[in-house]
């Protein structure tokens, strides 16, 4: 007898609930598919009533199950930065953990694992917009928000609001397989590779609060981007030595100078690929990358793609925006 794989979906008041179905429907779409196990996927809730009224929604939650392999936390719908995760749901999810379940979550539902304490230590990811936020809300978890799943073995986090998919398809992954997960993500559509959330970032990396020998040293590195710039003309910029420069940049804006530099270009060239027609060759040259090969190893680590693959996938999305624009005008002709 195929052995299930027992997965409860914490929900809650600030549940993304069209989110929870999605995931819960994936898995259950992943059942028709040949080959053992199979999932018994459940919505269950922290709360004596198992009636919840979510969005305009009314859901019924189920008792959580007596064995629990994954207990998975969805994104959050309506979230501000002065919320935090309910009591009850940290406890339950840290009981749970400690019970031996692999604990994940997706985009804010992070949050609650980091509440519970569980991430302490340890690499996560959330929504790439909230990076500065849960730095210094949970200064003690190594956030990786460039990533679109981090995987701990025991507690998996995922990136942004529809990572919620990724999750479904990266669990299918590691107790299936992954050419699994690669057939259930054409049959729902779902892209089953992602792997960076940078590729989504208005910017890779949160400004640093300036101040000192340092004010204004962002906005004149992005006015000089094209030419040949390095730590020691930052720091003879800012009236300094190099070693106490390279000490105090990385204070304040948490990576060094160089590292700092090629994610500033790579910002400039994301954009630039986005909004122009210029050859990549043009691109590069206007934000001073000499070593063409070096940067596009660089743009790849950091993006999951090359600048070419990067250019081709906008390109791909816009033709199938256009598309279904195209196919909704004729339907309403």
């Amino acid at each position: 007898m195929k052995r299930e794989i027992h997965v409860a979906v914490l929900i809650s008041e600030r549940t993304a609930i069209a989110l929870a179905l999605l995931f819960r429907a994936i898995l259950q779409r992943a059942n028709r598919i040949p080959g053992a196990p199979a999932y018994d996927v459940r919505l269950v809730s922290s709360r004596s009533s198992r009636r919840l009224s979510l969005q305009g929604v009314t859901v019924a939650t189920e008792p959580l199950p007596q064995r629990c392999d994954y207990l998975v936390v969805p994104p959050f719908d309506g979230f501000t930065a002065g919320d935090a995760p309910e009591e009850r749901d940290v406890a339950l999810v840290r009981d749970q953990h400690e019970a031996g379940a692999v604990v994940a979550s997706a985009c804010l539902g992070a949050l609650t694992l980091a509440s519970a304490g569980l991430l302490d230590g340890r690499e996560a990811t959330t929504h790439w917009a909230w990076a500065s936020i849960v730095r210094q809300r949970y200064p003690r978890v190594n956030w990786a928000v460039n990533r679109m799943i981090c995987d701990q073995r025991d507690l998996i986090t995922a990136g942004g609001y529809l990572a919620m998919v990724d999750l479904a398809l990266h669990l299918v992954a590691t107790t299936r397989s992954r050419e699994r997960a690669h057939e259930l993500g054409q049959l729902v559509l779902a892209d089953s590779v992602r792997q960076k959330q940078s590729v989504f970032a208005q910017r890779l990396i949160e400004p640093g609060v300036e101040h000192g020998e340092l004010l204004g040293l962002t906005r004149w590195i992005e006015r000089h981007l094209a030419e040949p710039l390095s730590a020691v003309a930052m720091a003879r910029r800012c009236k300094m030595s190099v070693r106490s420069f390279h000490r105090k940049f990385v204070a304040v804006h948490g990576v060094t100078p160089r590292k700092f530099l090629q994610l500033k270009r790579i910002e400039r060239v994301q954009a630039q690929l986005r909004t122009s027609r210029k050859s990549l060759e043009q691109i590069l040259a206007e934000v001073g990358v000499s070593d063409v090969a070096s940067f596009r190893r660089v743009f790849r680590r950091e993006l999951g793609y090359s600048p070419a693959e990067y250019r081709r996938r906008l390109r791909a999305r816009g033709e199938q925006s256009f598309r279904k624009a195209s196919s909704a005008a004729r339907a309403q002709a």
